[in-house]
């Protein structure tokens, strides 16, 4: 496939790179960049500009149907509605019928790669799984795990949680479908729970997801019950490590910073969500300073936005972030927070051609200097200025 456009990438925090010309794919890999054309037939994207597929590092599958419910407090919110849908998973010719809702709203909003909470029980998973590879998208995700303090419908006894992540693990374990080990938070688990599931997960090298200080009292909660901090208890049960990905952040002390970033592990910055409930501003610029890698997720539910583009403009009006950094979260920061900075977010040759083709009507000319269009995308843009989605050089979207 040969495809004409202007390009543009943000490979590090600082800087961004803007060229015209053709791309050349081959076997789901950028092979080549040329001024010159090459032989071959030509798909013309030059009324549009291409850049690598955005990357939602935190969303939950089984609240597609709650965007938009409101409530200020997270618990009052997960038992009013949140817990309520996610019995419904249970019956998997809904999970079906609501994944494809899903990951075709993901795809149409540019996402290439998402980090995802699904439903609780096996065969839905694994229905979500087939689904996510038929749409196309690239796909990480775990059964959401909890044996306390949820409805009964919802837990999951040890045996059979660890009989479950190692067959979910064995059947989705590549690069466009890998299952990761999923703990809501420290307060649906008990300790030898999350500690017995993430040796498994460690063994493996499976990432690890879970909730972190997203709401004071969620973090009082915590500590009432354990006697130390949110990041202690999660270090404690081993689930503190490279591939480890901790949603929010909002209220970590230095101590936790401290700790997670010595752990290697991530955070996924979720603005959105965060206003929505209230919980918070996470300050960015001093997880940054921990040294703490920082992506960017839309978080569905309490996140209203299906697409990256206005979870930026919130992430800057929570933190004066400059744009570049800020699709640098949304790209190449999304592509290490997910241990795939090698194969995708940037366009490396030799990467999967993972790219979003992006119509800049009402916001831009497409010969503006770069940086007044990422200014642009990320304070006016939505899923509306997404023209066509690639994962792996095949389109899995393109709107008419």
């Amino acid at each position: 496939m040969i495809i004409k456009s202007r390009f543009i990438d943000t490979p590090t925090p600082q800087n961004m790179r803007d060229f015209e010309g053709y791309l050349i794919v081959e076997d789901g890999k950028i092979k080549k960049f040329t001024l010159d054309k090459p032989e071959g037939k030509v798909v013309d994207f030059s009324d549009y500009i291409i850049m690598p597929g955005f990357v939602d590092t935190h969303t939950h599958l089984t609240q597609v149907e709650l965007m938009g419910k409101w409530h200020t407090d997270l618990f009052d919110w997960l038992e009013k509605y949140v817990f309520p849908e996610e019995m419904r998973f249970l019956d998997r010719g809904y999970a079906i019928r609501e994944s494809e809702k899903f990951f075709n709203l993901l795809a149409q909003s540019g996402t290439t790669t998402a980090v995802v909470y699904g439903p609780s029980r096996m065969e839905s998973v694994d229905a979500a799984f087939q689904i996510a590879r038929k749409v196309g998208l690239r796909t990480i995700m775990g059964q959401t795990l909890m044996n306390e303090n949820v409805p009964e419908e919802l837990r999951i006894s040890m045996e059979k949680a660890k009989k479950d992540i190692i067959a979910l693990w064995n059947k989705w374990n590549n690069d466009f479908s890998r299952y990761a080990l999923t703990l809501r938070f420290a307060l649906s688990c008990t300790p030898k729970f999350m500690k017995e599931l993430s040796q498994i997960a460690r063994k493996r090298n499976m990432i690890i997801q879970t909730h972190i200080s997203e709401q004071e009292r969620e973090v009082e909660e915590v500590r009432r019950r354990y006697g130390r901090n949110y990041a202690q208890v999660y270090d404690e049960a081993g689930m503190l490590y490279e591939k480890t990905i901790l949603a929010h952040g909002v209220h970590l002390k230095d101590e936790e910073m401290n700790l997670i970033s010595k752990r290697g592990a991530k955070i996924a910055h979720c603005p959105s969500a965060n206003f929505f409930l209230h919980s918070g501003v996470m300050n960015i610029k001093k997880i940054l300073a921990h040294g703490i890698e920082v992506s960017v997720g839309t978080d569905i539910a309490a996140g209203q936005f299906t697409s990256i583009l206005p979870v930026l403009r919130d992430a800057y009006y929570a933190n004066p972030i400059h744009p570049v950094r800020a699709f640098y979260m949304a790209t190449m920061g999304g592509a290490k927070v997910v241990s795939m900075d090698d194969k995708i977010g940037s366009f490396e040759l030799g990467k999967y051609a993972d790219f979003v083709v992006i119509d800049l009507k009402n916001l831009a000319n497409i010969d503006d200097f770069p940086l007044e269009i990422l200014s642009q995308l990320m304070f006016r843009g939505d899923d509306r200025n997404i023209k066509a989605t690639f994962v792996a050089g095949k389109k899995i979207f393109e709107r008419d």
